[in-house]
C-alpha cells in the first residue's frame, strides 16, 4: 500500500527547526507524470514530498535529523531515519522512478559511493536530480582570495557543515561515476536583485552569481525529461 498524507487537529511533534522546512519547487518539476515512487534522500521535514504524496506517489524519505523525520512520517512519507552512508534504502517501494538529492549531496564524504548504489535501485530510464551549492559564486572568491578569510554561516553555499566543495563540472563528473547520463542543468539565483544583475549581464556572469546548480541525469538512454541546458 503506497503512504497517504496524515492530518491530524493537533500537531504533536516537536518544533522544527525551518531548515528543515524548506520548499522545493525545482524538485516538483522533475517529477514527471506516470512517476509511482520516489526516494527523497535527505527529506527533511517532507514539505515539499508531501506535495508528491498528494498526487498519490510513494514516497520514501532518508533522514538523519528524528524531529524532522517524524514530521515527514506524519506528512505521509515513508522514513528511513539515519545515516544516509549506512541504511538500506530498498523498502519494497523499488526500483525507484526518481531519486531527489536536494543540497545533501556536499555533507557527504564520498558522495559517489551513495549515488552509485542508490543508482541500483533506480529503474532504467528513472530520474536522478541534484541540487548543490555553486562554489563559483562570486562570494566565495570574495572572501577566499580578496579578504584571504572564509566566514561559516549556519546554511548557504558556506555552511559549516559542508565537508565538500562542489560545482556543476564535479556533479557531471560524479554522475559519469555513477552511470548516469546528464539530461539538462540550470543555475539557481535566490534574491531578486541578482537574478536582475544576471538579466542586465545577459546571463554571461549566471555562474558566478548562482546561489546553486541543480542537474538532472537519468540511468540508461531512456531521457524522462526534455534537454534544456541553461549551461
Amino acid at each position: 500500500m503506497r503512504p497517504t498524507a496524515i492530518t491530524a487537529d493537533v500537531d504533536e511533534t516537536p518544533s522544527v527547526s525551518s531548515y528543515f522546512e524548506y520548499f522545493r519547487s525545482d524538485m516538483l518539476a522533475v517529477v514527471g507524470p506516470g512517476t509511482k515512487s520516489v526516494l527523497s534522500v535527505g527529506c527533511g521535514a517532507g514539505r515539499t514530498e508531501a506535495e508528491l504524496v498528494r498526487r498519490g506517489i510513494a514516497v520514501v524519505g532518508v533522514e538523519i535529523n528524528p524531529q524532522a523525520a517524524q514530521r515527514a512520517r506524519q506528512r505521509g512519507l515513508v522514513v528511513l531515519e539515519g545515516d544516509v552512508t549506512q541504511i538500506d534504502v530498498n523498502t519494497g517501494y523499488e526500483p525507484y522512478d526518481c531519486i531527489l538529492y536536494a543540497d545533501v549531496l556536499e555533507h557527504l564524504v564520498d558522495p559517489v559511493a551513495v549515488l552509485r548504489r542508490h543508482t541500483e535501485s533506480l529503474r532504467a530510464g528513472g530520474v536522478t536530480y541534484v541540487s548543490v551549492p555553486n562554489f563559483r559564486n562570486a562570494r566565495v572568491f570574495w572572501q577566499l582570495f580578496v579578504r584571504g578569510h572564509i566566514i561559516y554561516q549556519d546554511q548557504g553555499i558556506l555552511d559549516r557543515t559542508h565537508v565538500r566543495i562542489t560545482t556543476r563540472k564535479m556533479v557531471l563528473e560524479w554522475f559519469q561515476a555513477a552511470g548516469l547520463e546528464f539530461v539538462q542543468g540550470r543555475w539557481i539565483i535566490h534574491g531578486r536583485k541578482k537574478r536582475l544583475l544576471s538579466a542586465c549581464l545577459l546571463g554571461c556572469a549566471r555562474e558566478f552569481i548562482a546561489d546553486q546548480v541543480a542537474l538532472v541525469a537519468t540511468k540508461g538512454s531512456a531521457a524522462p525529461v526534455p534537454k534544456n541546458d541553461e549551461g
